[in-house]
């Protein structure tokens, strides 16, 4: 009975388990309620951390004027500029300072945000990683959206009362550090459940080198594929190898007669 390469089988892992033990929670924004609706709620900054599996800069909260006579605490994405004791508010009252969250409306034009929220209340999904940002263009009133310009320099239009952080996301120029030796780079793909070595792309061995159980262009008499490179955008993970899309093949005529000339 034949066997499934090992690229095909981490492609058929559905579920993601990440590192309890060095994992320091989810890093996310509070359940928005009637108080960040049509007030401010007042936090102080306790710490900062650094997530290892995601490998985002985190600030540890504790909310100060809440419903019950109870102390809570949030994890948020870190912004430059903060330090331990700064107090932060959050909702729609909350004036324009550098770490504060509110809603798009609230935030004037040109102004550099993160952590911002793709739908209502699903607690900050774009531009969380180290050093990211997003620019706020125009508002739309008639139809209540924004229009952001996102770190890949597209143009998303949102909701306006999506949450933002204002200011630039922490940590920024954490892969311009050298790792220096294979055990850093061993325990940093350990906590982000990667696999590791990859030998294939450290020795730049090619596909058609290698062992029928290690890659799919592998095996056979002498070194060849066997089948067209070409796949298919829309393929399963673990069969994206070769040629992804490609709308076409081979060397342009015209190099050929640039290489004759």
């Amino acid at each position: 009975m034949g066997k499934i390469v090992k690229c095909q089988r981490k492609g058929k892992i559905g579920i993601k388990k990440y590192n309890k033990i060095k994992n320091i929670g989810q890093i996310k924004y509070r359940k928005i309620d009637n108080i960040e609706k049509y007030n401010k709620i007042k936090s102080v900054v306790i710490s900062f951390y650094i997530s290892k599996t995601s490998r985002i800069a985190a600030m540890k909260i504790k909310l100060m004027n809440c419903k019950r006579y109870k102390s809570f605490y949030e994890l948020y994405v870190a912004v430059e500029g903060l330090y331990i004791g700064k107090s932060i508010y959050s909702g729609s009252q909350a004036p324009l300072k550098i770490g504060n969250i509110l809603p798009l409306h609230k935030i004037p034009s040109g102004t550099l945000v993160c952590n911002i929220e793709e739908k209502m209340g699903d607690c900050g999904i774009i531009a969380r990683s180290n050093g990211a940002f997003a620019g706020i263009i125009n508002h739309f009133t008639h139809n209540s959206m924004t229009k952001i310009k996102l770190p890949s320099k597209n143009i998303k239009s949102l909701h306006s009362n999506c949450r933002a952080t204002i200011g630039i996301a922490a940590g920024s120029g954490r892969v311009d550090k050298p790792l220096l030796k294979a055990g850093n780079k061993l325990f940093k793909t350990k906590y982000s459940c990667k696999k590791f070595p990859k030998v294939i792309k450290i020795k730049k061995t090619r596909g058609v080198a290698t062992n029928p159980v290690d890659h799919p262009h592998g095996g056979g008499n002498h070194q060849h594929i066997g089948f067209p490179s070409t796949v298919s955008r829309r393929s399963v993970p673990g069969q994206k190898l070769g040629l992804i899309s490609a709308r076409r093949t081979g060397v342009r005529k015209i190099r050929k007669l640039m290489k004759a000339i």
